[in-house]
């Protein structure tokens, strides 16, 4: 049996959480919930913004990251249509990340307290979650237990894997994921150094 790449749980997609609560719970959503237009390279947030959001990304891409003792940007993940994140204040103000957009996105924002209380007051929408939750975490675990091998090659072929999808940006323009990617990123998310990945890949070009 051939094991996926990412996690085959699509479950989550079938319940519109934005739609429920609209037809749902329209009264408790009014003033809730915004769309924001991010630019390419802009900040959504960073570790001393006061973002007590949970967002949507409705169109587009975004990456994830945080910052090492010394103060440079590394990253650690990246979302894209569907997925949604932020701070859910659950980690005693440990909360120490930023996020950017790779291209031109919409996100839909909810107010943090809300979002919760749809996770909480409504079967519906717990099982959604937590179905998101299940696809997001065996994500996590497929690329760190891929990403423990000894040889870069192993893992630059994984995370290109992984990430070879296609993302459409707010002006219905399609890119290769992998594409906007930089040899920084695909490092930090390796635990190798840009360097290890030019070489990489320059050794898969020869080879092809």
């Amino acid at each position: 049996m051939v094991i996926p790449i990412r996690p085959n749980n699509e479950s989550y997609l079938d319940f519109k959480f934005f739609e429920y609560i609209n037809s749902h719970h329209a009264d408790q959503a009014r003033g809730k919930v915004k769309e924001l237009i991010i630019c390419k390279n802009e900040y959504i947030y960073d570790p001393s913004s006061e973002h007590p959001y949970m967002y949507e990304i409705v169109e587009g891409a975004v990456k994830l990251g945080s910052y090492t003792e010394d103060g440079e940007e590394f990253t650690f993940d990246v979302v894209f249509k569907n997925d949604f994140f932020g701070d859910l204040k659950y980690l005693n103000n440990q909360f120490f990340e930023h996020s950017k957009a790779l291209i031109d996105t919409k996100v839909r924002v909810y107010h943090r307290d809300f979002f919760k209380q749809m996770v909480i007051q409504s079967p519906k929408v717990s099982e959604w979650f937590i179905s998101y939750l299940v696809k997001r975490w065996c994500s996590a675990e497929k690329k760190l237990k891929k990403l423990n091998e000894k040889k870069a090659l192993e893992k630059f072929n994984f995370l290109s894997s992984f990430f070879d999808i296609q993302v459409n940006d707010i002006h219905a323009n399609t890119y290769s994921l992998l594409d906007l990617l930089t040899q920084k990123d695909l490092g930090d998310m390796m635990g190798v150094s840009r360097q290890t990945v030019a070489n990489t890949s320059k050794s898969l070009f020869k080879q092809s």
